[in-house]
């Protein structure tokens, strides 16, 4: 799976990418373990959930708690599938919101954008 971040367009507006400083301020506060645990939980919101569900995940010994909620799908200029979905992760008193879309590549993975 692959955490590039790639624009798409949704009906003629441009989803920018995510700021740098906010991913990296993300990443600075998860492992490798929660980091990995968050991107399969995405994987699994965006393969298996309808418009509007939500999935909630956890693990307990690291205080860490995630909620994904894909809102919207739809195609791309490129006729991939996309998904638009909004991201919650809290550690402990630590929390970030994120709202992006992510498609499907040819390869099968998803590819985000902020």
């Amino acid at each position: 799976m692959s955490a590039e971040g790639v624009s798409v367009s949704l009906q003629g507006n441009e989803i920018p990418p995510l700021d740098g400083g906010e991913l990296a301020d993300l990443r600075s506060h998860l492992d490798g373990s929660d980091r990995s645990a968050a991107i399969r939980a995405l994987e699994i919101a965006l393969t298996e959930l309808g418009d509007g569900s939500t999935l909630v995940w956890r693990r307990p010994e690291r205080k860490l708690m995630g909620v994904i909620k894909p809102v919207a799908a739809f195609r791309d200029g490129r006729g991939r599938i996309c998904r638009q979905i909004h991201y919650s992760i809290a550690l402990g008193d630590y929390m970030r919101e994120i709202e992006g879309a992510a498609c499907r590549g040819t390869d099968g993975n998803w590819h985000y954008s902020g």
